[in-house]
């Protein structure tokens, strides 16, 4: 469905804004914006010593809602890094969303990019299939070896954050709450072996 005038995606900002809805946006429209946004804040953010990062497009699909997409296939994700090479530019890797797209290698794509220094931050979670059919997973049972991700990231020395993301919804009292903690102590745990171990 389209999104209703008015709204930016399930938010409103003109309650009185006219019946009817937005207009279909190509991927041509897309990448020219995003040009004209990072010329305008990467000098900005250069200066102020921040890097501006990108999510992957979650779900990765080229289009959602008449809105074509830029960042659901590893080749278009690496493109973000073709419109400036500035050093506040790079990415914010999501690796759930990166391994639900329908092609690309996971371990290369962090290696190379860790290794580069182009990832601002990770967000850790796990997912089972691929786009359209998949789900959410613990980080413990999805499709990626979350073990050999960190590995990677330890032997690119990696210094960036890594984030627990949602993970599926747990039957307790605090269901948010126990999913992060689960995936804090999993991470946690990984950490500490490779502290005492070579890669």
């Amino acid at each position: 469905m389209p999104v209703p005038n008015g709204m930016v995606w399930n938010m409103t900002y003109d309650e009185k804004a006219v019946a009817g809805f937005l207009p279909p946006v190509s991927r041509h429209e897309m990448w020219d914006r995003l040009r004209w946004f990072l010329g305008e804040i990467l000098p900005v953010a250069e200066e102020c010593g921040v890097k501006m990062v990108a999510h992957p497009d979650d779900p990765p699909l080229p289009e959602l809602r008449g809105t074509a997409r830029l960042f659901h296939t590893f080749e278009e994700y690496e493109k973000l890094l073709s419109v400036s090479d500035s050093p506040a530019n790079g990415f914010e890797f999501c690796m759930g969303t990166l391994q639900e797209m329908k092609e690309g290698n996971l371990y290369d794509l962090l290696d190379r990019h860790s290794a580069a220094g182009h990832i601002g931050y990770i967000h850790f979670r796990n997912v089972v299939g691929k786009v359209p059919r998949y789900r959410e997973a613990f980080v413990d049972e999805g499709d990626i070896d979350m073990v050999r991700a960190m590995q990677i990231l330890k032997k690119n020395n990696y210094e960036g954050v890594i984030i627990p993301d949602h993970t599926p919804e747990m039957s307790c009292g605090a269901p948010w709450h126990a999913g992060k903690a689960f995936a804090l102590g999993y991470m946690r745990g990984i950490l500490q072996t490779l502290e005492r171990t070579q890669i």
